[in-house]
């Protein structure tokens, strides 16, 4: 029976019942009346508010069902055990300067579609009667998502970080970006800096320097994977808007600036030409270098066998205490190296470690100082 139909019967049988009784309970039957009055209107209430909350339940849940329906494809970074072609997420982000910029465009708009949409899913499946398995799904998915991200940051910061840019799109760079640091030839840093208005490949101590054929094989490398990066993450943190969630200053960065070394490192490579090598005078020989040149030579020839010279230029030794005791003693100096663009200077140094009772052990190989490899006449 519809919720109109009683309730019209419950007034009308409260109002007969009120014609049949004397006029002096009238203004006690009044009371009754409207008590009742009020609680069927409750009833009704009730009922449309259960029928508008079924009808809201049905609708979400024929929604939910719809969009589980039109799921885009699940990119391979977002799946169980993620693998492409053999290769772990590390493995790939690695060897993205080989991939073509179409499969990288095409696997940024999957990976942006499938954790939209995800993120859509969610807000539909709440509630204390929520899909279990849906929700465990879309989290390991969007849990995956941010891993992939997360690599991509690990591989990217060191190379972008100081990289960055005025509103108009002027390019700077501060001295921070170790971009070749473990991937050129030989064990010294290289920085990209501005130099006279362009950016130019400088040592670890700002001094313009100039590749060899083996890092700027790296540099290119730098560069093209900086350009799939920026594919993979330019503007990233306004879809991260639309869907309400969070990142932090880094990742703003990274998501924003990926493009920007690749700009940098490839100006760079312009001007990394023989005609524009700074030759720089041979360094001169230091009290020290008479004593101990053959047995520094035989050290370095030994470290590094392209060694055809070395020079030394300490004047006397540089004894490195430890509190009140010495501890070592160094003397500084250069190998010299040879290529089809002349002679190499390479900042070593070589050392001797103290035995106790004034005395010090053989000289050996101290290690690589802080200024750049240069060219000399």
């Amino acid at each position: 029976m519809k919720t109109k139909t009683i309730k019209t019967l419950l007034v009308a049988a409260i109002t007969l019942a009120a014609m049949s009784v004397p006029a002096t309970a009238n203004a006690q039957l009044g009371g009754l009346v409207k008590k009742a009055k009020d609680k069927a209107g409750q009833v009704v209430d009730k009922k449309k508010d259960e029928a508008k909350k079924k009808g809201k339940e049905i609708k979400e849940e024929a929604k939910m069902k719809a969009l589980e329906t039109q799921r885009p494809p699940l990119p391979w970074p977002m799946s169980e055990n993620p693998q492409y072609n053999g290769k772990s997420v590390e493995e790939y982000l690695k060897g993205i300067a080989d991939v073509p910029d179409e499969e990288v465009k095409a696997l940024r708009e999957q990976l942006d579609a499938r954790f939209k949409h995800n993120c859509q899913l969610n807000k539909i499946n709440s509630g204390p009667d929520y899909d279990v398995k849906l929700w465990e799904s879309i989290n390991k998915e969007n849990e995956n998502w941010w891993k992939f991200y997360g690599a991509l940051a690990l591989i990217t910061r060191t190379a972008l970080d100081g990289v960055y840019s005025d509103p108009d799109g002027t390019l700077h760079t501060e001295n921070q970006s170790y971009f070749l640091n473990g991937r050129g030839g030989g064990p010294r840093g290289i920085r990209i800096e501005r130099h006279d208005g362009k950016f130019k490949f400088c040592s670890l101590a700002h001094q313009a320097i100039f590749l060899n054929e083996e890092e700027v094989a790296s540099a290119i490398d730098a560069a093209k994977r900086s350009r799939k990066f920026q594919i993979l993450t330019l503007a990233i943190h306004k879809m991260l808007d639309e869907v309400g969630e969070k990142y932090d200053y880094d990742d703003r960065y990274m998501y924003n600036y990926a493009g920007m070394l690749a700009k940098a490192i490839e100006e760079a490579l312009e001007g990394n030409k023989p005609e524009n090598i700074e030759y720089r005078a041979m360094p001169k020989a230091g009290a020290m270098h008479a004593k101990f040149k053959a047995e520094a030579l035989a050290i370095a020839k030994a470290e590094e066998p392209g060694v055809i010279d070395v020079i030394i230029t300490s004047d006397d030794w540089d004894v490195k205490m430890k509190g009140l005791v010495p501890e070592k003693r160094n003397i500084y100096g250069y190998y010299i190296t040879q290529d089809k663009n002349g002679k190499i200077c390479k900042d070593r140094m070589w050392t001797q470690k103290y035995q106790g009772d004034g005395k010090y052990g053989k000289l050996k190989a101290g290690g690589v100082g802080v200024s750049s490899d240069f060219y000399v006449k």
